[in-house]
């Protein structure tokens, strides 16, 4: 049985150009993962690849505001947390903006 894995993509699941450049962006990556592109909404498991606009709830997302195929290859591969991006915005992150370099995780 094949695993595929949501993709959560915001504001919308993408379609036209926005889904042909991700599918070369997919090609370009190592491996046999399967991913099924799906709309992001508030409470969607792992990381958002946010496209022209970022989400507006606190979520770990990839912001591509001119999608193209490197900068969609870069936020699949943070997406799939097969690489690390210190552009991905985590929701550490926004709390450390807020609540100072002291906030942690737990």
């Amino acid at each position: 049985m094949t695993n595929v894995l949501p993709l959560p993509i915001y504001p919308a699941k993408p379609t036209g150009y926005d889904l042909e450049i991700l599918k070369q962006a997919k090609a370009l990556i190592p491996g046999n993962i399967l991913i099924q592109p799906v709309r992001a909404v508030l409470g969607s498991p792992g990381r958002i690849i946010a496209l022209r606009e970022k989400p507006y709830w606190v979520c770990d997302y990839a912001f591509i505001p001119k999608p193209t195929v490197e900068s969609f290859k870069s936020a699949l591969e943070w997406a799939l947390e097969l690489k690390e991006d210190a552009r991905g915005i985590t929701v550490i992150k926004v709390l450390k903006e807020i609540f100072g370099e002291h906030t942690r995780e737990l």
